[in-house]
């Protein structure tokens, strides 16, 4: 018999994205968690795109620093562009600057820096 593996740990991420008032091509970026503390092994990060003010903004990658971190896996995007899925093996404390990538219907391309934590238990 073979011992229990225990289920997926998921940490969703909603994502917030309106233009800048009178900055065409620039955004404002909210993330909800905007820290997230990741405390379970092997878990799943989604950033989802929940609201974009009515633009046609999708995802195109991701970033992180430091770059060689032993932690999370390559991203990748959903067909529509609407979320960014990676894993975090979240074996060592520390703290994983993101750096999400989007653009607009204009091909006008942006970042968003948020934090994740990780944080073994």
């Amino acid at each position: 018999m073979t011992a229990s593996v225990p289920a997926t740990s998921f940490q969703n991420i909603q994502v917030w994205v309106k233009p800048k008032a009178n900055k065409p091509g620039h955004y404002d970026v909210v993330t909800e968690p905007t820290d997230p503390q990741i405390t379970n092994p092997d878990t799943v990060i989604n950033y989802q795109i929940v609201d974009t003010a009515g633009h046609a903004i999708v995802f195109t990658g991701m970033s992180v620093k430091p770059k060689d971190n032993g932690q999370l896996s390559e991203a990748s995007v959903s067909v529509d562009g609407k979320l960014l899925t990676f894993s975090d093996a979240n074996t060592v404390k520390m703290s994983l600057a993101i750096n999400l990538k989007f653009k607009d219907g204009d091909m006008v391309e942006f970042s968003h820096d948020p934090q994740i934590q990780n944080n073994p238990e």
